[in-house]
């Protein structure tokens, strides 16, 4: 069997093998949360989310539900410069998001069974 032949018969496995598994996956509804921020974040999602006293007049002056609150979160950047996660029991984590086109900050303290947000910070 020639070279090319090879090369030909390789590339239908694969592009075939590729199918297979892109089906699987979405079928699994799998996701990839390898980088740091990612896996931070769907950490304190998968938790009780609490709010604190001035969290909760920040979020009624603003009408923010719970629902647009986990969107923040979710689509949110850590600020791993500014989040203390050396702390104990619990970590503290800035996350960085916007809502109506305002930069805000979430200091989120994130123990092990709940995340409670501490404070909402308009920038």
């Amino acid at each position: 069997m020639d070279l090319k032949k090879r090369f030909f018969l390789y590339g239908i496995g694969f592009a075939v093998g590729i199918i297979i598994v892109f089906f699987i996956w979405i079928k699994k509804d799998a996701s990839f949360d390898y980088m740091p921020n990612a896996r931070v974040i769907k950490n304190i999602q998968s938790k009780t989310i609490a709010k604190s006293i001035p969290t909760k007049l920040f979020l009624i002056g603003h009408q923010i539900d719970d629902l647009t609150l986990s969107n923040l979160i979710k689509n949110g950047n850590v600020d791993f410069e500014k989040s203390n996660i050396n702390m104990k029991p619990c970590k503290t984590y800035w996350v960085n998001t916007t809502f109506k086109n305002k930069k805000l900050s979430l200091i989120i303290e994130n123990c092990d069974s709940i995340a409670t947000i501490k404070k909402i910070i308009k920038n």
